[in-house]
């Protein structure tokens, strides 16, 4: 179990390498970083929707979500002064999370006394983008959605 831990953690260092570097070579700048990392990972591009992105949010953070046998998923989540946005469908909530923790998504512990099952059904999570000018470069996985959901809460439930 750890061996699928550590290949799923080096895989998503790898792209998010890769993803820093179309960053710094594309023209359209993170909405194409996002594209790329979605169809890296197998799964499809993020729908953004303009009116659900207003003017004035901040940097975006691409978040991706990859359970064991199944299609990665990835949203786009805009957090600023006027307004939370993004193609993440609760991003008022989502930010809410970030500013609690200035960004430092190690820090998360939603609710750490929830009971898990002892089961296995891998859930690798990565967050790549930008707080308060800091880069942010996340990745982990946890055992399955439980505990993922214990030490994330609705982060990165889409």
């Amino acid at each position: 179990m750890r061996t699928v831990k550590i290949a799923s953690a080096v895989m998503l260092f790898a792209l998010a390498v890769m993803s820093h570097a179309a960053e710094s070579s594309a023209p359209d700048g993170p909405s194409s970083v996002s594209d790329d990392l979605a169809a890296a990972l197998g799964g499809s591009s993020p729908v953004q929707d303009p009116a659900a992105d207003p003017a004035g949010a901040g940097p975006p953070i691409t978040l991706t979500l990859s359970v064991a046998g199944g299609p990665a998923k990835s949203v786009v989540l805009r957090c600023g002064d006027a307004g939370d946005g993004g193609s993440h469908p609760d991003p008022a909530t989502a930010c809410g999370l970030l500013r609690q923790v200035d960004g430092d998504l190690p820090r998360l512990t939603y609710d750490i006394d929830l009971i898990c099952p002892p089961e296995y059904d891998p859930h690798t999570v990565g967050a790549f983008g930008t707080w308060a000018g800091r880069p942010v470069r996340f990745t982990r996985t946890y055992d399955n959605g439980c505990e993922m959901t214990a030490l994330t809460g609705p982060l990165f439930r889409f």
